[in-house]
């Protein structure tokens, strides 16, 4: 007996489920699987004697009225979903660990299998405790739907103690139902190598890399040259994405440290005990699996130059307090250690917290807020120097295609003005990523607003640039006349009916008119089923 997949393309009409598996069953079809295809057709696995058998059957249900095509399939839909799943966990590098409701364990990646000593066969279908030890907090996910982030644990398998660092959410179905939780692991030792780097071999910016051409921009840019030749604490301020950590390395280059270590440290990307030692080091012995001899913390590392401290709105009260005695006094002492180590470092902090309110909550030290805002830069938002979108676009998109090795690309003047339309909430970073994605998908070499319309997610334009989508300056509807007896309601669905069919006019695809509308495919579909276009 061989396996076979098949896929099976009809309309559908009653009875033809029922007359494809009295074929089946007429052929002697061992039918292991079965996956329908909405508004296609179906896929089915099946055993039998042999390939003779198989197209024997395969000739009898193209036979079959309303049945278009028969062939061949390599796996079931299923499969291919599974092992694309698969391919994406291995892909990452942290362990992925993900478990049902009952808490079992349903799927693991390979980093996982490392990490814990452990292959897939033995562990899917396990309890999530019987691997991870009891009243684990991933359990407190499943029950409760509280998310965890980077929470310590430790666990002994095969001899070997097993220290990592997890992060959970749960899984929920559209009625909010819990069904399931997820978690990210990272071995702890890959944390501590990996949570900052000096910046020795990565070319640190300067300020004459920094693109611009707004006046706002050019105070700010004055300012910060001046600045960068002092060694006082500087505070940057503004939303994500707009450049801190560019500016952070542009202070640095730009003054008498450019020699010496530049340091930068994200204050979210590791809990409150990593963190702490990490900045201050730890000598042998203070805590268990602690390094032979002690490690050197970032500070000392950074002895001479500058440590950048990235969303430093974020961390712990403990450790704020023994940053406001370094800062007061240029000492560390390790953990664990009694013996104070002098430091000259130069702290760049940065923020898009508001840290005068949670100064005031007492989330935030404010002995600590006024050591750190020494010299404060507030960093605008895209959206408040739109004068620079083209010429930091255009520099973007060379960089880019430089990257992917394709000829580089240009912005027609509608797209530039449909980029100068747009919000940017995640300011340069977002603007950078999405013309990543146009860059990659472009046959041409010129960006037009329809390549933003098919393939980005930066929203319904407004101003010139929707007028230039739609083609026109103006769309001109004619309102029904009140006098014959319109309802309100009756006059909105006419509009919109009107716009539908302009749009459709000019988009053909529900997807791109959905793009251009500023709402999803299927509403579009549906409306179009409701005005019969």
């Amino acid at each position: 007996m061989q396996e076979y997949v098949i896929q099976i393309d009809f309309i559908d009409r009653p009875g033809l489920g029922y007359e494809i598996f009295s074929l089946t069953e007429r052929n002697h079809i061992d039918k292991i699987a079965m996956e329908v295809l909405p508004n296609q057709g179906m896929v089915i696995k099946f055993c039998c004697d042999g390939i003779k058998m198989a197209h024997q059957l395969m000739d009898e249900l193209r036979r079959v009225p309303e049945v278009r095509a028969v062939d061949f399939r390599d796996q079931m839909p299923y499969e291919e979903r599974e092992d694309t799943l698969k391919t994406i966990l291995n892909s990452v590098d942290e362990g992925i660990l993900g478990i049902d409701k009952e808490g079992k364990i349903t799927h693991i990646n390979e980093v996982f299998s490392n990490l814990f000593l452990s292959i897939a066969q033995d562990v899917i279908g396990c309890g999530v405790e019987e691997i991870l030890g009891k009243n684990h907090f991933i359990s407190e996910t499943l029950r409760s739907g509280k998310t965890y982030t980077l929470q310590e644990g430790r666990v002994k398998k095969v001899g070997k103690r097993i220290r990592y660092l997890m992060s959970s959410q749960p899984i929920m179905n559209d009625r909010r139902q819990i069904i399931g939780a997820v978690a990210t692991i990272t071995d702890f030792r890959q944390a501590e190598a990996i949570s900052s780097k000096v910046d020795k071999i990565r070319h640190l910016k300067t300020f004459d890399e920094i693109i611009f051409q707004s006046e706002k921009m050019s105070q700010l840019i004055t300012a910060a040259r001046t600045v960068a030749r002092s060694c006082s604490t500087v505070l940057l301020r503004g939303e994500s994405g707009t450049g801190k950590e560019l500016f952070a390395s542009a202070l640095h280059t730009g003054g008498p440290r450019r020699q010496a270590p530049f340091i930068a440290v994200n204050c979210t990307a590791l809990p409150e005990n990593l963190l702490e030692s990490e900045l201050f080091g730890y000598e042998e012995g203070a805590f268990t699996g602690a390094s032979k001899g002690g490690k050197r913390g970032l500070f000392e590392q950074a002895d001479g130059g500058t440590l950048f401290l990235d969303e430093i709105g974020e961390l712990p009260l403990l450790v704020q307090v023994r940053l406001l005695r370094t800062l007061q006094e240029g000492t560390i002492r390790r953990v664990g250690g009694s013996k104070e180590l002098r430091v000259d470092v130069r702290i760049v902090a940065a923020t898009h917290r508001n840290l005068e309110e949670m100064v005031r909550k007492g989330e935030f030290r404010e002995d600590l807020y006024y050591r750190l805002n020494v010299i404060p830069f507030i960093i605008p938002s895209l959206r408040e120097r739109k004068e620079d979108i083209p010429l930091l676009a255009q520099h973007l998109i060379g960089k880019i295609c430089a990257k992917l090795h394709k000829p580089e690309a240009h912005l027609t003047r509608d797209s530039v003005r449909y980029l100068m339309n747009q919000e940017w909430p995640g300011n340069v970073r977002q603007l950078e990523n999405t013309l990543e994605r146009i860059i990659n998908l472009l046959n041409s070499r010129e960006i037009t607003p329809h390549d933003f319309a098919i393939w980005s997610d930066i929203g319904e334009p407004t101003g010139k640039a929707q007028n230039t989508l739609l083609g026109k300056n103006m769309m001109q509807i004619e309102i029904p006349n009140f006098d014959t007896g319109f309802r309100l309601k009756e006059v909105v669905a006419h509009i919109e009916k009107e716009i539908l069919i302009k749009v459709l006019e000019r988009y053909p695809s529900s997807r791109l008119a959905g793009q251009v509308l500023g709402v999803s495919n299927t509403t579009v579909l549906n409306k179009m089923k409701n005005y019969r276009l």
